[in-house]
């Protein structure tokens, strides 16, 4: 099991609510879905694998290859949101 963990901060509730046909809000898309999302955006949202380490990098990389299950939890900090993504061999 990894949990990866990314901040989200200066968004607005259209990030997590949508709108419309336009924009598909995070909380509109699969667990899958909203990891692809937001590790899209590494210059934007900061994202933690595990304790930081490489070693926990390739753990992840080589789990996402195989069959796997994927949980989302999200957060209220001050001043920003967490996102947490555990990841488990299937």
């Amino acid at each position: 099991m990894i949990k990866v963990t990314v901040i989200i901060k200066d968004v607005t509730d259209a990030f997590f609510e949508g709108m419309g046909d336009s924009i598909i809000g995070l909380l509109n898309m699969t667990d899958s879905d909203k990891f692809t999302h937001l590790n899209k955006q590494l210059e934007r949202f900061p994202m933690k694998v595990g304790s930081g380490s490489f070693r926990d990098r390739v753990e992840l990389n080589s789990m996402i290859k195989g069959p796997h299950a994927i949980t989302f939890k999200l957060e209220p900090r001050r001043g920003y949101k967490l996102a947490t993504f555990t990841f488990s061999k299937a």
